[in-house]
């Protein structure tokens, strides 16, 4: 288990999803002292990442798959699975946290976005298109498989492992890579479970995860403990003495939607 390293708190960006509260919760059980500012549409507070020390792109409906140009899947997909608004707005969520040379941890969906993003595509429905099951919801349960840790990749240095365990709950995945990204792990072929920086270690810190880390039940697992460590230490080892002043200090609404 990593030790935290400990400092006054660090202000982060969550954006905002129907289990908002599983992320924050997540953060505010750090062993560092965390605060939380949500970013949403619906509170048109885009210009609170300026305020933020890193971001968290949360999960949630699936990337509109125009972004990644398959107009073509929506009528194969549920238009209920997907929010344009939110699209948007995390799109330059994305843009301006790579201009501020923030970290960024993105997790399912957000990873799925950041993707895309970079030029990458989707496996718009794993099932349909490689016959492989085991990675959605069994009746609203998370399900739980092995994924298998590139050597020498971050999320390798992040955990000490190779091989582990995390829950499951997505239908989609990554097919194409984007622009200087690289596969950190993978589950089954193809179905990739964690990328990365090509060049992780020239670049600000970003990670992101297939699996959700914030509600696995071992919150101590490697896979779940060090990778919220990981991104809360890189913030305190790489911030500005200034950005910790109480008089910058926002207030943060904590309700969930």
């Amino acid at each position: 288990m990593r030790t935290p390293v400990t400092m006054n708190s660090i202000r982060i960006g969550i954006t905002d999803c129907a289990r908002y509260a599983n992320y924050e919760r997540w953060f505010l059980d750090a062993p560092t002292k965390v605060d939380v500012i949500r970013l949403s549409y619906n509170l048109n507070n885009m210009d609170d990442i300026d305020k933020c020390e890193g971001v968290v792109l949360s999960g949630g409906e699936d990337v509109d798959p125009r972004r990644y140009k398959r107009p073509d899947l929506l009528g194969r997909l549920e238009l209920t699975d997907i929010d344009e608004k939110r699209d948007e707005f995390e799109w330059e969520i994305i843009e301006r946290a790579l201009k501020l040379k923030l970290p960024i941890l993105a997790i399912c969906r957000g990873m799925q976005l950041f993707n895309v993003y970079h030029g990458g595509t989707l496996i718009f429905d794993i099932p349909t298109v490689t016959n492989i099951n085991g990675h959605a919801k069994i009746q609203g349960m998370d399900q739980r498989h092995e994924i298998s840790v590139g050597e020498k990749t971050l999320l390798n240095e992040i955990t000490g492992c190779v091989k582990g365990a995390v829950n499951s709950s997505h239908h989609q995945c990554v097919e194409t890579l984007g622009t200087n990204l690289l596969i950190a792990a993978r589950a089954e072929e193809p179905v990739v479970e964690a990328i990365q920086w090509r060049n992780a270690h020239e670049k600000p810190f970003y990670l992101g995860v297939q699996w959700h880390p914030e509600r696995m039940v071992d919150q101590n697992s490697p896979f779940s403990y060090n990778i919220r460590q990981a991104f809360l230490d890189y913030i305190i080892e790489h911030r500005e003495p200034s950005t910790n002043d109480d008089e910058n200090t926002p207030t943060h609404p904590s309700e969930s939607v």
